[in-house]
């Protein structure tokens, strides 16, 4: 069986969030925070995606937020139907990843979230996708235990 990767630093990520839109149904801030959360995740993990490596998301089943939790999957590759995805109600914009190279948690910044209520979801979404990565995530890594 053939095992896809991904690598954060190569992919075209307007090509990613085109395919995660074609799975959510439409463009949104909260699709594409998770899609680069998970590239985040892979990236400060050393992690190829997909396999040997799970995540917990807090980020529930009420949306918009939930929306956050297919662009996790998107770009991370953990999906509930292999198990490696787990969503729990916790109504907050955070995930916690984990692989045998550590743990992160990952949690999208207040001010950004503030920030998509009122706005034009497609132009906020297009700005997300260049915002730094410190202005648009606080994180904590841990080592493996």
């Amino acid at each position: 069986m053939r095992t896809l990767t991904i690598d954060p630093a190569q992919v075209d990520l307007r090509e990613v969030i085109d395919r995660g839109v074609l799975l959510h149904g439409h463009l949104g801030p909260f699709l594409v925070a998770g899609i680069r959360m998970g590239h985040l995740a892979l990236t400060l993990l050393d992690s190829p995606g997909y396999f040997g490596i799970r995540v917990e998301s807090q980020a529930g089943s009420t949306t918009p937020l939930s929306c956050l939790n297919d662009g996790i999957q998107i770009g991370s590759g953990c999906t509930a139907g292999k198990g490696n995805l787990v969503v729990i109600d916790g109504g907050t914009p955070r995930a916690i990843f984990a692989s045998e190279r550590g743990m992160v948690e990952i949690e999208l910044r207040q001010d950004v979230v503030a920030s998509f209520r009122g706005c034009d979801i497609i132009e906020r979404s297009r700005e997300l996708e260049t915002m730094p990565l410190g202005d648009l995530f606080q994180w904590t890594r841990s080592p493996s235990a």
